[in-house]
């Protein structure tokens, strides 16, 4: 599953022949900022439905980001 808003970095070192451990972080790909430059990472919400379809999107997109992560250690 391809990621939205948010996504894995990921750095082997040793592809570059540098002794040291695989580093990943999680970034925002996708946002927008708001009248008060506060970081959106879902659109505006007008009802309790929509606002829980916006978390169980995002929950997915972590779930998809710790399966390519889990691929990523593994295979070192």
């Amino acid at each position: 599953m391809a990621t939205y808003n948010l996504d894995l970095r990921f750095f082997d070192p040793k592809r570059e022949g540098i002794p040291a451990a695989p580093i990943a972080e999680i970034y925002v790909k996708t946002y927008s900022v708001d009248e008060k430059d506060m970081i959106c990472i879902s659109p505006r919400c007008v009802s309790l439905h929509e606002i829980e379809y916006e978390c169980d999107r995002l929950m997915k997109e972590i779930e998809a980001i710790r399966k390519k992560a889990r691929r990523k250690f593994v295979s070192k």
